[in-house]
């Protein structure tokens, strides 16, 4: 028996009523989806998602993912339409390359510089042991879409970086602890790689920021605080500045054994 829903919900009950279908075997609506439509986290309901590619693939690829995981899922194939992800399934058994995913439509949007860049730093990265999973997903509310390094072979993958992709540029976001540890090294790089530090935007929750003393340092005789809502950030990084930010990442991430990505 299958019984239709109206999917007008909320995140939270749209969580609510996947598990209630899932639990009680019941297929959602599909109303608002189309082959044409481009899947963007949050646009949807969940459940539309689910129910529209149960239709289209079968009911093994939804049954084989869990809620958690088709969420992944989601995110992974952001900015693709409905009728790509379908096509991909059926037409398409190998692993996608970063190389192939940037040649997917919805990457249309990066330059071709900005795409040399991401393959470049991507390179770079492999070979002190950090990946994206070769994937590009949902950039969430800070841009269309997103590439996510963290450590290979790890669990957790602690992420040492973050690539947004917008429509007109791409921003290289880099994680950093423990300043005042390398300031010696700081002070005698480059000038848009000090600004890194000393310029951006400071903690923006001053003076009552409840993340305060999370990234607390001095240079110049200049105190400095960030916290979660303040990063260090590269606006348009450049290839050819790449040794320099490849330089920063192992003053701070030490490599002790090299291990490629296979």
């Amino acid at each position: 028996m299958i019984v239709i829903i109206n999917s007008q919900f909320s995140d939270i009950a749209n969580v609510a009523s996947f598990i209630f279908c899932k639990r009680k075997n019941i297929i959602m609506s599909k109303k608002l989806l189309s082959e044409d439509t481009v899947i963007i986290w949050n646009a949807n309901p969940i459940g539309e998602y689910r129910n529209f590619l149960y239709e289209k693939i079968g009911r093994d690829f939804i049954d084989n993912m869990d809620y958690s995981n088709f969420q992944k899922w989601l995110f992974a194939n952001s900015g693709k339409t409905l009728k790509e992800v379908v096509d991909e399934h059926f037409y398409n058994d190998e692993a996608n390359s970063l190389k192939d995913l940037l040649s997917e439509r919805r990457c249309d949007i990066i330059s071709q510089p900005d795409k040399d860049f991401i393959l470049a730093f991507d390179k770079s990265l492999n070979e002190i042991g950090y990946d994206c999973e070769n994937t590009i997903s949902s950039g969430y509310v800070w841009s269309p879409l997103m590439i996510i390094y963290g450590k290979t072979g790890t669990k957790s993958r602690p992420c040492i970086a973050r690539i947004y992709i917008h429509d007109d540029g791409i921003n290289l976001r880099l994680y950093f602890t423990n300043i005042n540890k390398h300031r010696a090294y700081i002070e005698n790089a480059p000038e848009y790689i000090k600004t890194i530090f000393y310029g951006g935007q400071d903690c923006p929750c001053r003076p009552d920021c409840p993340h305060k003393g999370q990234k607390v340092y001095t240079f110049d005789d200049k105190n400095y605080q960030k916290c979660c809502h303040a990063d260090f950030r590269i606006v348009a990084p450049k290839i050819e500045e790449m040794s320099d930010y490849m330089g920063l990442l192992a003053e701070f991430y030490p490599v002790k054994k090299v291990k490629p990505v296979k």
